[in-house]
């Protein structure tokens, strides 16, 4: 392409630079904005920085009709001006009262044009538009170009009157928004609410304070609420969101409500509506999509889950689809389910510390059924004192505390049990067995020491500090041993645990060439108890009656005469 030639815009590329759409293509639309009639297409291509886009843009310019060499545009503009001028006059001449038209005049554009202008005028002002305004399919047509810069700024300026008065709008709705949800007599509903919650909830409730929260949206704001008749259920703070379709008559639904600081006890907790099979359906009362729970704390007789949250979803018919509670430290999760016999459970926990004691359960799985006045424990699956223990449990608080069940243990770490139930034991080895336990009292601290429980007990691979049985057999009974250990493959018996000693019947060990049978009392520390003591050699098998005593750790061996 010659860099000397000049092209400008046809009546077509004006109006494409108005019309945006009309040229899309981004180097298209550039290269045509920047055609003036002036610059050469070698002074383009510097100015764009890019001769070769410049080329191929002008010669697709060129095919499409929107410029065109100088030499040619004039024709272009001519013809263009032609048929402007024509169309302009047959309008005017329709607006024409002085005689018939003359068909002669219709193709002489000047004379008529002077003729129409000069009989409406006022003042030497023409009424109608000048030519450059005579019909809007037409303003492409021009003798001067607008500018791209020239058409975009009474559209900007269109834009931003648009904008500033939509902001004033926006500002001026919250204002009176925020006005109104200050100065809303709010109190004035509390008797409507606290009977949509009595409904809801089926007992009684009562709000202490009804206001709104705006921040960081408007909600509902009830305090100091108290559940039932009595005083022992409370709720700090409930939020409700949408509080405007709330106070309305027509507020069937709230998509969620927040509740917070609540303390509840069990009983009730299962008595509401919305934790019982199908009993929310009956109610009445309104829906709510969700409810949010942050510290709670739930009451089972001297048990107390404290800082408990959790969210309950509801379907659509009012059930409950989900609902999922945990403590604030994890260390015990629920889900909870309303069935006919109550309030099933999933229960899961880590390093849940075990009420009353110093004991925690390492990682814990059960299923549980809520009920009044008790809790059912099936299929606990728990890691306990370093090993496993799996069984079924029963709280009942109905009066005081109850606690029975039956588990079974493995691979316990005899050394952790001593130190939690008998500092003054020192025994170790991996303990497995059969435990039954029951347990009563008006507390959690009454209720493990009364406990009495049986334990079957195999330990294996472990050591007992205090006497050595071995040096006791070895010496046939002829003096006292006071010290030493004894280490055994294996030792069993039947335990009874009481609130004040353990018995140890059918105790057997077994210690490679050494045995021993018999049983033995602890009782406040003090240790008494009969073995048979035998030692097999190569040679010779001797068996030695041996006497227990002494208060542990300390245990005095002394052969039996």
């Amino acid at each position: 392409m010659d860099p000397k030639l000049v092209y400008v815009k046809t009546p077509i590329g004006d109006e494409a630079i108005r019309q945006s759409t009309r040229v899309v293509q981004r180097n298209l639309r550039m290269v045509l904005v920047q055609v003036d009639g002036k610059l050469t297409v070698g002074e383009l291509s510097a100015k764009i920085g890019n001769p070769r886009l410049v080329e191929r843009a002008l010669k697709e310019l060129v095919e499409g009709g929107f410029v065109a060499e100088s030499k040619e545009a004039v024709s272009v503009w001519v013809q263009a001006k032609n048929s402007v001028n024509k169309a302009q006059v047959s309008a005017l001449s329709q607006f024409s009262t002085f005689g018939e038209k003359s068909p002669a005049k219709d193709d002489s554009v000047g004379s008529s044009s002077v003729s129409v202008a000069s009989n409406f005028s006022t003042f030497g002002k023409p009424i109608l538009p000048s030519e450059r305004k005579a019909s809007s399919n037409y303003d492409n047509v021009r003798a001067e170009p607008v500018s791209d810069a020239e058409e975009k700024v009474p559209v900007e300026g269109r834009v931003a009157t648009s904008v500033k008065r939509g902001l004033i709008g926006v500002v001026i709705f919250l204002v009176c928004g925020i006005a109104a949800a200050v100065f809303y007599p709010y109190a004035s509903h509390k008797p409507a609410i606290e009977r949509a919650i009595s409904a809801y909830l089926q007992t009684p409730v009562r709000i202490g304070q009804v206001e709104v929260s705006l921040l960081p949206l408007p909600k509902l704001k009830l305090s100091a609420i108290t559940i039932g008749e009595g005083a022992d259920s409370r709720i700090d703070e409930v939020l409700i969101g949408s509080p405007v379709s709330l106070l309305l008559d027509g507020g069937k639904e709230i998509n969620r409500v927040d509740v917070s600081g609540m303390s509840i006890p069990a009983n009730r907790l299962l008595a509401l509506s919305m934790f019982q099979n199908g009993g929310l359906k009956a109610s009445g009362a309104p829906l709510i999509s969700e409810i949010r729970l942050e510290k709670t704390q739930v009451m089972a007789g001297d048990l107390v889950l404290r800082d408990i949250s959790g969210r309950i979803r509801f379907k659509s018919g009012g059930e409950i689809e989900n609902a999922a509670f945990e403590a604030v430290d994890r260390s015990i999760q629920l889900t909870a389910k309303p069935t006919a016999q109550g309030l099933a459970l999933k229960i899961e926990g880590l390093g849940w510390k075990l009420p009353g004691t110093s004991l925690s359960f390492e990682s814990l799985q059960a299923d549980g059924l809520l009920q009044k006045d008790k809790l059912l424990i099936q299929n606990l699956d728990t890691t306990f004192l370093g090993g496993l223990l799996k069984g079924n449990w029963l709280l009942d608080w109905s009066k005081g505390l109850v606690i029975a069940g039956d588990g079974n243990l493995s691979r316990l770490d005899c050394k952790r049990i001593a130190a939690a139930f008998a500092p003054n034991m020192k025994l170790e080895g991996d303990l497995a067995g059969v435990l039954n336990l029951r347990a009563a009292g008006n507390d959690w601290g009454a209720m493990w020491r009364n406990v009495e429980a049986t334990l079957d007990a195999e330990v294996t691979r472990g050591m007992f500090n205090g006497v050595d049985l071995g040096e006791v057999a070895r010496r046939s009974g002829a003096s006292a041993v006071r010290t030493g250990s004894t280490k055994f493959e294996r030792l069993k018996g039947r335990l009874l645990i009481g609130s004040t000693q353990l018995i140890a019947n059918g105790v057997s060990l077994e210690a490679g060439m050494m045995s021993a049978t018999g049983q033995f009392t602890v009782s406040q520390g003090r240790i008494d108890g009969n073995l048979t003591v035998g030692l097999q050699t190569s040679v010779s098998s001797v068996r030695v009656p041996v006497r227990l005593s002494g208060v542990l750790p300390e245990i005095t061996a002394v052969g039996a005469k």
